[in-house]
């Protein structure tokens, strides 16, 4: 039987297969140097910002819609700082 979980994974799941291929031509083209530890922790950033969308989402589909909306903006908030350390951290080994 077809749900909404069953279509929400397979947009998830198709988004993530397009995600990959495109961040190894957009480190390239950018002329970052990108190590396994770097790529490790680009994709534990990306899981990251996508549980915190789930977690929005499943938070108001259980009838919490404070906490669906408070914990996420704090997510946000996080994931923000976690990006712009990445961003530095990728940078700081850049090709010149």
């Amino acid at each position: 039987m077809i749900t909404r979980l069953v279509i929400y994974a397979f947009i998830v799941g198709a988004t993530f297969g397009l995600v990959i291929p495109a961040a190894i031509r957009w480190a390239r083209d950018l002329g970052l140097r990108m190590t396994w530890w770097k790529w490790l922790m680009a994709a534990a950033w990306y899981l990251f910002l996508l549980f915190s969308i789930l977690l929005a989402f499943t938070f108001i589909g259980e009838g919490e819609v404070i906490p669906g909306w408070k914990l996420p903006a704090l997510l946000i908030v996080l994931e923000a700082v976690a990006g712009a350390v990445l961003a530095w951290v990728f940078w700081r080994g850049r090709e010149t």
